[in-house]
């Protein structure tokens, strides 16, 4: 009884293990799912260019497409060709956000 339930506990943390790492899947072309809401809408990421800590990348969602660029050592972004200078103001990537999941595919 004490080996099956020790067992059973162990398959739930490796469950839980293998569904917190999304950044792993990768399609064919180059997208990244950083995560989805629970109507199954999902938001997916592909860097375009720049040089670090600079990383130009488009998100893609059910909202449509917008292309954003990472500084990767201040751990924040903007979105590019929003506003009269082309760019927005940079603002921090929230903890434990789809962006943050973002981040750490277009800065790894």
């Amino acid at each position: 009884m004490r080996l099956r339930t020790y067992l059973v506990g162990l398959a739930v943390i490796a469950s839980s293990v293998i569904a917190v790492n999304p950044v792993e899947a990768q399609s064919k072309n180059g997208w990244y799912r950083a995560g989805c809401d629970n109507e199954g809408n999902c938001q997916y990421y592909k860097k375009i260019g720049g040089s670090w800590p600079f990383i130009k990348y488009n998100a893609n969602s059910q909202g449509g497409m917008v292309t954003l660029e990472a500084d990767c050592q201040q751990w924040r972004e903007r979105y590019l060709g929003d506003h009269s200078s082309g760019k927005s103001p940079w603002h921090d990537v929230m903890p434990g956000s789809v962006g943050e999941t973002g981040m750490e595919i277009v800065c790894r």
